[in-house]
């Protein structure tokens, strides 16, 4: 029994990657959404408006929301990258391997060794 992981469809590790891809998009422009709004209530209450911390604590806000929203958007690129690479990868030694195999067995078949 392999301790490493079987891979039954590479083609999923590469549609995962797309997704992942996808996923960081919509992260990003979602994300945007409530900083733009936070934003702009922290001029509401900022110092001309309001003597209180109220806007600048806004401003903090939306500055954490931001950070927050671009690591989860580049954990998602990193998924991304890895997930497409390794579908290439597998996908290319399994075509390296298969004409290997052809080549020394001298099968002139199509169908691959490996199923």
């Amino acid at each position: 029994m392999s301790g490493g992981t079987d891979i039954e469809d590479s083609a999923a590790l590469n549609r995962a990657g797309t997704g992942a891809q996808n996923m960081a998009g919509r992260t990003r422009t979602t994300g945007a959404h409530p900083v733009d709004e936070t934003r702009s209530a922290s001029k509401d209450f900022g110092s001309g408006n309001w003597d209180g911390g109220l806007g600048g604590a806004l401003d903090g806000l939306a500055e954490t929301w931001s950070r927050q929203v671009a690591a989860l958007a580049s954990k998602c690129d990193g998924l991304s990258r890895q997930c497409g690479g390794s579908g290439l990868l597998y996908q290319g030694t399994e075509a390296v391997n298969t004409r290997t195999m052809r080549a020394l067995s001298g099968a002139s078949s199509d169908a691959s060794p490996f199923g």
